[in-house]
C-alpha cells in the first residue's frame, strides 16, 4: 500500500467515525438490528460496512465472542461463563498549583473489597451456531426464523454470522430470541 493509499484510507475512517461511528454504536448498544441501523443514518453508507462496524464493535465491547478467545471461562449447562473483575471507572477531582480544577477518569478494581461471591461477577454468553445452520442446513434456518418474531429474526438475519460458533452475551435480545427457539 503506497502513501497515498494508506493517508485515503485513514482520511475515509476518520470521516466515518466522526459522520456516523457514535450514532451506530449507540443504537447497537440498544441491539437494533443492523438494518435499521443502517435505515437511521443520514450519512450515505453501504449495509455490509454498518454491519461490519457494528461486529467489529461487538467483538471489542466483549458482546459477541468466539470460543478460542484467550478468556477466564467454563462453561456451564451449555453456556459459556466469564470470570469478570468488578472494575468502575471513576472521575477524581484535581486542583492543579495554580487553582485550575481538572478531572481524571481512574479505573477502580472492586474486587477485593468484598469476599462474597454474589454470581454478579460472571457475564453469561449463549453459544449461536446460525451461521453454520445457514450454511449447512438452510431449510432448518428457515424454520427457525419463522419461530421468531419480525425484530429478532430482523436482528438475527442481519448479523454476518461466520460458520463456526459465536458466543453472544445473554442480553434481554438474546433471552427473547432463545425463549422463541425453545417454543
Amino acid at each position: 500500500m503506497n502513501t497515498s493509499d494508506y493517508f485515503n484510507n485513514a482520511l475515509h475512517d476518520m470521516v466515518f467515525e466522526n459522520a456516523c461511528g457514535a450514532a451506530i454504536r449507540r443504537l447497537a448498544d440498544m441491539s437494533f438490528p443492523i438494518s435499521y441501523i443502517h435505515k437511521e443514518l443520514d450519512y450515505p453508507i453501504s449495509f455490509e460496512r454498518v454491519q461490519k462496524y457494528v461486529w467489529r464493535y461487538y467483538m471489542k465491547k466483549k458482546i459477541l465472542l468466539y470460543p478460542d478467545d484467550k478468556l477466564d471461562y467454563h462453561e456451564e449447562n451449555g453456556y459459556f461463563i466469564i470470570n469478570e473483575p468488578k472494575i468502575s471507572k471513576t472521575f477524581i477531582k484535581e486542583q492543579g498549583p495554580y487553582g485550575k480544577i481538572t478531572y481524571r477518569q481512574v479505573t477502580v478494581d472492586n474486587s477485593g473489597n468484598d469476599n462474597t461471591s454474589s454470581g454478579n461477577d460472571f457475564i453469561k454468553y449463549c453459544p449461536c451456531n446460525f451461521g453454520i445452520i445457514k450454511v449447512t442446513n438452510p431449510k432448518e434456518y428457515e424454520r427457525l426464523m419463522e419461530k421468531l418474531d419480525t425484530d429478532d429474526r430482523t436482528y438475527i438475519n442481519d448479523m454476518p454470522w461466520e460458520n463456526k460458533i459465536v458466543y453472544h452475551i445473554m442480553n434481554d435480545r438474546i433471552i427473547s430470541i432463545n425463549k422463541s427457539l425453545k417454543d
